[in-house]
């Protein structure tokens, strides 16, 4: 069967994720935070809170030590808890570190543990190069069947083109469209609230710097 044959068949497929009730789909919100260990308890001598810039480097030097990862991978909540660790020991305890760690997927989630396997990396290491691509697995996700789609998605050895044709054409972002007029779709070409790659949890936790270190000069 042709490329574009395949391409026509899971488009139709799409198309009819009419749905039928929410059943055993995912919450489409934020999920629900595991369990967080507590904080590390701070020293008698608090130290002083690190400039910008080596926090900045603390972040990236952790990314550059993982054995196995690549720029652009999903992140997970037990992946990233010790980068806080690491960031308190430094002198910066993060006030909105719950916060945070909620919008990344948990290990044991769905589509975590899909795209762990051998050809789920392939796969996600596909999609992660498109513009709201894992959004858009999200969203199928809690739609009728959507588990079975995104493992027939990861299992085809071409499945990531539909991820392709969504974010990238503009018959992906009608189909998006048509989706989101269903119960189940709303918002489909919409970004979720989840923290998937390193470069949005930078830009996340830049924010969160900034805001706490305003107040504490604001305290002065």
């Amino acid at each position: 069967m042709s490329a574009i044959r395949k391409l026509f068949l899971s488009v139709t497929v799409l198309t009819c994720l009419i749905p039928v009730s929410r059943g055993n789909a995912q919450n489409a919100g934020v999920p629900a935070a595991n369990p967080l260990p507590e904080i590390i308890p701070e020293s008698a001598e608090k130290k002083k809170v690190p400039p910008l810039d080596e926090v900045m480097q603390i972040i990236e030097e952790y990314f550059t030590d993982r054995k196995g990862y690549k720029s652009g991978d999903l992140l997970t909540r037990g992946q990233i808890k010790p980068l806080f660790r690491e960031l308190q020991q430094a002198g910066w305890t993060v006030k909105a570190e719950k916060e945070i760690l909620k919008r990344l997927h948990a290990d044991t989630d769905f589509l975590a543990a899909q795209l762990s396997t051998p050809k789920g990396i392939i796969f996600m290491r596909r999609i992660s190069q498109m513009p709201g691509g894992y959004d858009r697995l999200d969203h199928i996700l809690v739609m009728p069947y959507g588990k079975r789609r995104i493992r027939e998605f990861i299992n085809s050895p071409g499945g990531y083109t539909m991820i392709e044709y969504m974010t990238t054409t503009k018959g992906g972002k009608n189909l998006g469209n048509y989706l989101s007029k269903t119960r189940t779709g709303k918002g489909f070409n919409q970004p979720t609230p989840y923290i998937y790659t390193q470069t949005e949890l930078t830009t996340v936790l830049k924010q969160a710097y900034e805001k706490e270190n305003a107040k504490s000069k604001r305290r002065r």
